[in-house]
């Protein structure tokens, strides 16, 4: 595992606060998942309630949706259980690399950033991928080179899967076109920078502070 300098606030919550920690988290979301998708399945048309939409949040008081938009499975019903089985590999191992405290302050954060980034941009929130992949890009850095099966035969490192997700999610529709939409990804990522934001600019004060002495 990579060597990462978090920032102080976070190492003092994980030194003091790690008895508030979320005990099995990684099975704990996958069950929400899994009965999300089971709902889905038995009244099909339902999983509208469960979006986090502001619009509907703040004239009509369904306040249940800053919640329940965590319990929307994956939209095709032929991979739902494939991506339900890799999350929760990656949640494990990502438990497994920083401990449960960790774990557990940046599911807070993503799911804060996500209700702050939809009320922010007015998005409808339809999806739980977003916050998905930031898991994915949580794993990724800290095991860059670890490998994951694809169709258990061929063998991809964590950093090409997630370089692959920022690709389709960030780079491609910035590109194209930059709207309330991409805002709300940008946000929603909020807590990948929070986390790694600081060993990215000390590693970036590193590399500059060597090419000034080679100068």
């Amino acid at each position: 595992m990579r060597q990462i300098t978090f920032p102080n606030w976070l190492v003092w919550i994980d030194k003091n606060l790690k008895g508030l920690s979320i005990p099995k988290l990684p099975l704990i979301l996958t069950i929400i998942q899994i009965l999300g998708f089971l709902l889905d399945m038995g009244k099909p048309g339902f999983i509208s309630k469960l979006y986090l939409t502001p619009k509907l949040i703040l004239e009509q008081g369904e306040i249940w949706r800053i919640f329940t938009f965590i319990a929307i499975p994956f939209p095709n019903n032929l991979l739902v259980i494939l991506v339900l089985w890799f999350f929760y590999d990656f949640m494990v191992l990502l438990e497994e690399s920083w401990g449960s405290m960790f774990l557990t302050v940046y599911f807070l954060i993503a799911w804060l950033s996500t209700v702050f980034a939809a009320f922010l941009t007015g998005v409808s929130v339809e999806t739980f991928a977003y916050m998905e992949c930031s898991f994915v890009f949580a794993l990724a850095t800290l095991n860059p080179n670890k490998e994951l099966h694809l169709f258990f035969i061929l063998p991809i490192a964590f950093k090409w899967i997630a370089l692959f997700i920022a690709g389709i999610l960030l780079v491609i529709p910035l590109f194209l076109d930059f709207s309330n939409g991409q805002l709300y990804v940008i946000l929603v990522f909020a807590n990948y920078l929070l986390f790694f934001g600081k060993d990215y600019w000390l590693r970036i004060k590193k590399e500059l502070e060597k090419r000034k002495l080679k100068h």
